[in-house]
């Protein structure tokens, strides 16, 4: 849950920096602020990759596509509402929820890893097309007016905030960078456990742990910062 506070402060902050209330509606921040909170859900400490090789429940449940973000998808709105005076949708139009729900299901799919450089690219093409608009066009006018480039900037929203670590002030970017690699670490003790190939960053006797960050920062973060 610590984490999922930490990316919910961070893609408030992203709403505010942008001032988002012009291009998206207040059922689009609600739904982009739950899947926030709830985006890791019941998450325990594996990999998709993992999740695969071996076969597990969840990855034949969702037939190896994101099982893990699916899994805390389907999680979260289990809790809502299944749990006693929990069902904050309570109070939306029908219509609205399935609304609300879509807008989720696609962000929090949207934080696996696998579409990240895909997202990379759709943000410079969305701001290089915002760069060729005429002058007299609202680029919030443009958001608004297209569903599809909206659901496109609350995704960009929660994975970057997922991913935000690096970024952050060096107190808080070296806890969770540590905190993450030991959680590699340990993936990677079980994958030798079992025999299968130990993922990249996993190996707690190989990986150089200033190098590994740097890596990621380069190779990851910048370019999606720079979108």
């Amino acid at each position: 849950w610590y984490h999922g506070f930490d990316v919910l402060h961070t893609v408030w902050r992203c709403m505010l920096l942008t001032r988002s209330w012009d291009f998206l509606r207040g059922l689009d921040q609600f739904a982009l602020l739950f899947s926030a909170v709830s985006h890791d859900v019941g998450h325990f400490g594996l990999s998709n990759v993992f999740l695969v090789e071996v076969g597990h429940e969840l990855a034949v449940r969702y037939n190896d596509k994101s099982p893990l973000e699916n899994m805390h998808c389907s999680t979260a709105f289990k809790i809502v509402s299944g749990t006693k005076d929990a069902n904050i949708f309570g109070g939306l139009r029908r219509s609205s929820f399935f609304e609300l729900r879509q807008i989720c299901i696609e962000a929090i799919l949207h934080t696996d890893m696998i579409h990240h450089f895909t997202m990379v690219k759709e943000t410079q093409m969305l701001y290089q097309m915002n760069l060729d608009s005429d002058d007299t066009v609202d680029p919030a006018e443009i958001l608004r007016d297209s569903k599809e480039e909206k659901q496109k900037v609350m995704n960009l929203f929660l994975h970057s905030a997922d991913v935000s670590n690096p970024i952050k002030p060096w107190a808080i970017c070296y806890k969770w960078a540590m905190k993450c690699l030991e959680e590699f670490f340990n993936q990677g003790d079980q994958e030798k456990q079992l025999g299968i190939p130990v993922q990249m960053l996993n190996d707690r006797t190989k990986v150089n742990k200033p190098f590994s960050q740097i890596g990621f920062s380069e190779f990851m973060i910048v370019p999606l910062e720079a979108a």
